[in-house]
């Protein structure tokens, strides 16, 4: 499943799924007024599109996190491990200006730099796509057990 890319936003992440598991797959894209496009695919607690705004200083946050990790100066393959075979990719698109910059990440990869990773947890939280993709815990099933699920 392609995840769109949304040209205008100034910072985009794309979490692509996984072949092996149910990984979830959504794209998260911030625009420079601060405005939020959160667009779940498959694998999330909310399947669709949404929007909203950042927090006041969330989006300059952001910006000073990617501009401390030298993002501008990674190279767009720097965080996959060739040797992965089954890959949870995160593709992240960072355009201020004139400039694009797209970085994909193997979140299995373990050379790959910390600050990918935080930064797409900083993406989640701060725009509450973390919150939307996240799939509710089922309490109706136990592992190993052979019960039915409760009757409503």
């Amino acid at each position: 499943m392609v995840l769109a890319d949304e040209p205008d936003a100034l910072i985009q992440m794309r979490r692509q799924g996984c072949a092996d598991e149910a990984c979830p797959i959504y794209s998260v894209s911030i625009f420079p007024d601060g405005t939020v496009v959160y667009d779940g695919r498959a694998n999330v607690g909310v399947i669709g599109r949404r929007s909203g705004r950042l927090a006041s200083g969330a989006l300059s946050t952001l910006i000073s996190t990617i501009d401390a990790m030298d993002f501008l100066d990674s190279a767009l393959d720097c965080c996959v491990c060739p040797e992965a075979a089954d890959p949870n990719l995160v593709t992240l698109d960072y355009r201020p200006g004139s400039v694009t910059k797209t970085v994909q990440h193997d979140q299995r990869c373990s050379k790959a730099p910390a600050a990918l990773s935080a930064l797409e947890k900083e993406i989640d939280l701060s725009t509450g796509a973390g919150r939307l993709a996240s799939l509710p815990p089922r309490r109706d099933i136990a592992l190993g057990s052979t019960a039915s699920p409760p009757k409503r």
